[in-house]
């Protein structure tokens, strides 16, 4: 990952726990690290555990983050969310998998829009 992914990852990362934080969400943890990968943001919503994917863009010319998310990406994000939940919740508990998609401006990566969208994967 170079210094620009790097700087605009952080950004979109700050924005969304910035967002998520005025929604009325408990903030948990952030990148958090297994053996399948890192989970953006783990928060609570009410009862439920939220593990969040962010993307963020400065520029839509290769589609939105709203579109980055593969299936592969999508198999991760599931084994990502199990491992925690065995891990570090050991119980049953409610939990869903969120996106925030944050658009970032390409001069000083302030943000210009976020998209939050609940429950991305079903099942």
């Amino acid at each position: 990952m170079n210094n620009k992914q790097r700087k605009v990852g952080l950004a979109g990362e700050k924005a969304a726990c910035i967002f998520l934080e005025n929604l009325g969400y408990e903030i948990l943890d952030t990148n958090y690290q297994c053996l399948f990968g890192e989970i953006d943001i783990i928060a609570r919503d009410q009862g439920t555990i939220v593990i969040v994917e962010v993307r963020a863009r400065t520029s839509q010319v290769f589609g939105g983050p709203e579109e980055s998310i593969t299936d592969r990406k999508a198999q991760r994000l599931r084994r990502l969310a199990l491992d925690y939940l065995k891990t570090v919740s050991g119980r049953d508990i409610s939990c869903r998998i969120d996106l925030i998609a944050v658009n970032l401006s390409k001069v000083n990566y302030s943000v210009e829009k976020v998209n939050h969208i609940r429950g991305i994967l079903a099942g």
